[in-house]
């Protein structure tokens, strides 16, 4: 844990570069911030927290700008609180509640969060159905290769073929099978996914098995239109000096066009059931790699029924962005449940 003068710097650091997009030197923070601090002292502080990660040097620059690591130390501890503009508001209660239908609705919260911001804006299509699951079953066809099959009660069956790492009896995959159907039958897919996904060591089955299952019943929760996303403001991007590359503008619109990615970024918060701050590298993108990526769930009366994202630079101002993000999340989900009545 960095002791109080780093976070100091840190803090300050992160700040001035989000705010000036230039790199931050010893000598700006002893200026502007830090008054009566020896450059000295700073300067040290400053390579010791490039040294731990928290900080980069540009080859051209003297100053320093945060890396994914600090920029995350930053959003988790550093934060001085949500700040929640009045016109923000205004705009979103405005624009939201004019709406009549859900799926203009949806697509205007996209094209709203992308003027606000000048951020790409991403809605999830909801899942408008509380599918539950109706069994596993498992058919042994050879050595070690089974199918897996999952029955929903609406009728979706769908299957897979695995190879495990190792031979199974047939005996172990009856007690694997009614271990799974006990634990999980007549849940909604989303909570098994999620509980198989919170509890797979002590569930205690091959992670082959597992890892499929999760696999079967994502496919199940997005299926056919429900992948649908709505997006706006891929131009935009434009705007910020991080992508003033035209190769890379080129590269991260590509990605951001392909549905099936941008529905795996949302897919995240819709299983954690609230915001979700992910940075850089974590995003597991390289083409989103100069990125943030904030999401938080929308609801239908009491259920979580989809998700909404911002997608921008990792040079954004996250007090802010954060409680927008929840913001629209919250009026959403009060609009949506006018529209369409709980289920």
């Amino acid at each position: 844990m960095l002791d109080e003068r780093k976070k100091t710097i840190l803090k300050i650091t992160v700040k001035d570069y989000i705010e000036s997009a230039h790199p931050v030197s010893s000598r700006v923070l002893a200026k502007k911030y830090l008054l009566g601090w020896s450059p000295a002292t700073i300067r040290n502080e400053m390579a010791d927290l490039e040294e731990e990660g928290y900080l980069i040097q540009p080859h051209t620059s003297a100053g320093r700008i945060p890396s994914d690591r600090g920029y995350r130390f930053y959003v988790d501890f550093l934060l001085d609180g949500y700040e929640l503009y009045e016109e923000d508001i205004k705009v979103a209660n405005s624009i939201i509640f004019s709406v009549l239908d859900w799926e203009s609705l949806l697509k205007k919260v996209a094209e709203l969060m992308s003027e606000r911001t000048t951020f790409i804006g991403v809605v999830l299509y909801p899942q408008l159905r509380n599918t539950t699951l109706k069994k596993i079953e498992f058919v042994d066809l050879r050595e070690e290769t089974v199918v897996i099959i999952v029955t929903t009660a609406t009728g979706i069956v769908k299957e897979k073929i695995i190879r495990l790492s190792r031979s199974i009896t047939e005996e172990e995959l009856q007690r694997i099978r009614v271990k799974l159907n006990k634990e999980f039958g007549n849940k909604e897919l989303q909570k098994v996914y999620w509980n198989l996904s919170k509890e797979e060591k002590r569930i205690n089955i091959p992670s082959e098995i597992i890892e499929t299952l999760k696999d079967i019943l994502k496919e199940l929760i997005y299926t056919g239109k429900e992948e649908g996303v709505f997006v706006s403001g891929l131009s935009k991007i434009l705007k910020h000096l991080e992508f003033q590359d035209i190769n890379k503008v080129k590269t991260l619109v590509d990605v951001l066009e392909e549905e099936k990615t941008l529905s795996s970024l949302l897919f995240t918060a819709f299983l954690n059931k609230g915001l979700t701050i992910l940075i850089g590298q974590e995003i597991n993108i390289p083409e989103l790699s100069d990125c943030s990526v904030i999401t938080t769930v929308y609801s239908l009366g009491d259920n979580i029924t989809g998700s909404i994202g911002m997608i921008g630079p990792k040079r954004m101002k996250y007090e802010r962005i954060l409680a927008f993000v929840e913001l629209i999340g919250k009026t959403l989900s009060e609009r949506l449940t006018q529209i369409l009545g709980e289920y």
